[in-house]
């Protein structure tokens, strides 16, 4: 797992989470979805990293509910 949080998909889903202004809010949490997406396209043909995929799915469930919130 510490590989994944080296990733840089998951140093904005840290910014994320920590954000208190609803307007950058928002826009972080598009880059990080985006980010997201990103990696899994790069992991679609590796069957590893599947704490990774863990995470990313946890952090995309966290992401969401930040949205609604924002």
């Amino acid at each position: 797992m510490n590989e994944a949080k080296s990733q840089a998909w998951y140093q904005q889903y840290a910014s994320s989470v920590v954000e208190l202004d609803p307007e950058k809010l928002i826009e972080r949490v598009d880059a990080t979805e985006a980010a997201i997406h990103g990696r899994l396209r790069d992991l679609k043909y590796d069957s590893d990293h599947h704490e990774e995929r863990q995470l990313m799915q946890d952090a995309q469930r966290t992401l969401a509910f930040l949205h609604r919130r924002a």
